[in-house]
């Protein structure tokens, strides 16, 4: 597989990583005094777990691949899942 190819895939999938990365760290700073302790333990598996698919989807575009990295975007889908997932169990908090 190319390298264009590779960063054709990483590309929207870091870009969605760190569309929901940004706000969820920017919310835990903001608002960090005003929740309670179950809430912030929340948003920081939250924030890593989103932080952990950036780095996913980053390793698609450096690392060489022969064929297309199905597992690493499996795992990039599966970390945005368990975030949704994570983000209303928090709201439930």
């Amino acid at each position: 597989m190319s390298a264009w190819t590779r960063w054709k895939i990483a590309v929207p999938l870091t870009g969605l990583s760190l569309l929901l990365l940004v706000p969820s760290v920017f919310g835990a700073l903001a608002w960090w005094s005003e929740n309670g302790f179950a809430y912030q333990v929340l948003t920081i598996v939250i924030c890593l777990v989103v932080t952990a698919c950036v780095a996913l989807s980053l390793s698609i575009g450096i690392k060489p691949a022969r064929d297309i990295p199905w597992l690493r975007i499996g795992l990039v889908a599966l970390g945005i899942l368990a975030t949704c997932g994570l983000a209303v169990a928090r709201n439930s908090v």
